[in-house]
């Protein structure tokens, strides 16, 4: 990622951390999502961006997406741990996932954002179920 498109995506964060800082319901995952749109896309026909498409995560197997290259960490998780994709396993990726790959067997994320906020992880995943 070059400087400037780091410093956009830093920005994007920044701001969507300001407008979502409060609880949200279930109900407002759409909204939460869009701290995760800045590097993920819900349409599998979407050329990726900084993540792999989300359109079908739910029971999807761990680095599935093909065209997508995934970090040697994450790559490393998924073949030593054969995660699919659940809600109880997003839940716990969400709140730190470096942390989470190195449970299961892997090493660092290229995702170093952290949803820390129970509620917004919650709600992102009531989103994900949807598309």
């Amino acid at each position: 990622m070059g400087k400037i498109a780091a410093m956009t995506f830093a920005s994007a964060l920044a701001s969507g951390l300001v407008l979502f800082a409060g609880p949200v319901s279930a109900s407002g995952g759409e909204s939460v999502f869009q701290i995760c749109a800045s590097c993920h896309t819900t349409n599998p026909s979407d050329a990726p961006k900084f993540g792999p498409h989300l359109s079908g995560v739910l029971g999807r197997p761990c680095g599935s997406v093909e065209g997508y290259e995934y970090s040697k960490g994450y790559a490393a998780a998924c073949s030593s741990s054969s995660i699919t994709w659940t809600e109880e396993e997003i839940h716990a990726y969400l709140d730190n996932p470096t942390k989470y790959l190195k449970s299961k067997g892997g090493g660092r994320s290229k995702m170093s954002f952290m949803l820390k906020d129970e509620a917004q992880r919650k709600a992102v995943i009531e989103f994900l179920k949807r598309i």
